[in-house]
């Protein structure tokens, strides 16, 4: 029979390694760097069929082109349109966004008016997120686009267009456009600029005049080339927004060094991780797939309602870590720590 020695256990079983959570980081290092792989790789694909299509329009000389890569609604519109859910889609969105800056709003209010009764140890606890004013602004500045566009648009019940004259009056090239744009663009350039902050690869003075440059690129590009068709606005804004927001972190930061895995770990956590993805699956299904499903499960409000659940998810993930004693200033100190020892 056998018998437990207390001094010498039996290794019957297969050894396993031990739990290490070093080695919990490097997994979701390397999960956060596939899922910029994969973003910039959507992205860039949505990029080429955008380009290519708009070339082949360009040649076609029948209406009725099969040979299109992207939806022939979506390419007419800019937007998945759905005229059986909503009368006006743009006019719905414009609702939504703006009751979202108002709950935005509201929330900076009240955690204003609500005391904190923490102690004076806990500065870092209680110091501001940018997280909802930034989305107030943004929301705001994507209502007025919406908004914008609901007046040259009717809905039929069967496609929603503007005609060329309509197109005209919304093809202004204003500053308070102009300044919109930049709103919602500036995204990206800042999402990046932190990213290098973070990252030491950068100091926070040559980062911002980084993210400067880049959202004057981004606007100037939109006016020279696309201003004379506004309908084009939104696939534009998405790809510059993820595409400088997911390079310069797949090109800078990797996920093998410890810096890196310290990092990029540190972003991964489910609730925003799912919903990245569900905000970048919409992204993805409103121009391909709109006329095949898309249109009917909601068309482009449910990519306003992925942005408000990202907020939502944003905001938990920096109660969290906060709560946990954990902010992106814990993040850089440790950083450095590694990179002078």
């Amino acid at each position: 029979s056998l018998v437990y020695n207390r001094q010498q256990p039996i290794h019957t079983m297969a050894a396993s390694p031990p739990y290490s959570p070093h080695d919990d980081r490097r997994r979701r290092a390397l999960l956060s760097w596939r899922l910029d792989v994969t973003s910039s790789t959507a992205v860039i694909l949505l990029l080429f069929c955008w380009l290519s299509d708009m070339n082949q329009q360009s040649k076609s000389i029948s209406a009725e082109d099969d040979s299109l890569l992207l939806s022939k609604s979506f390419l007419e519109n800019g937007f998945c349109l759905a005229p059986h859910l909503f009368n006006n889609t743009h006019f719905s969105c414009a609702s939504f966004d703006f009751l979202c800056a108002f709950v935005c709003i509201l929330a900076i209010l009240v955690g204003n008016v609500i005391p904190d009764n923490r102690s004076n140890n806990d500065e870092k606890q209680k110091k501001k997120s940018m997280i909802l004013p930034g989305s107030a602004i943004y929301f705001l500045a994507h209502s007025y686009g919406h908004y914008t566009f609901s007046s040259v648009y009717s809905g039929n019940g069967n496609e929603q267009q503007f005609t060329i004259s309509e197109t005209e009056t919304i093809s202004t090239n204003t500053i308070k456009d102009t300044i919109i744009l930049a709103f919602i663009l500036s995204i990206g350039p800042l999402e990046a600029a932190s990213t290098l902050i973070k990252s030491n690869k950068l100091s926070p003075p040559n980062a911002y005049i980084m993210a400067a440059a880049m959202l004057s690129t981004l606007v100037g590009i939109y006016h020279t080339f696309l201003q004379s068709n506004p309908s084009y606005a939104l696939l534009y804004i998405n790809i510059s927004i993820i595409l400088s927001m997911s390079l310069p972190k797949l090109l800078f930061v990797g996920c093998t060094s410890q810096q890196d895995v310290i990092l990029r770990s540190n972003e991964v956590i489910l609730p925003k991780l799912m919903s990245g993805l569900f905000v970048m699956a919409v992204i993805v299904c409103e121009p391909f797939f709109c006329d095949v499903f898309f249109a009917r499960i909601g068309g482009h409000f449910l990519f306003d309602f992925s942005l408000a659940l990202d907020v939502v998810m944003a905001v938990v993930m920096e109660g969290s870590k906060r709560s946990g004693g954990v902010d992106n200033d814990d993040v850089v100190e440790e950083m450095k720590k590694v990179k002078a020892s």
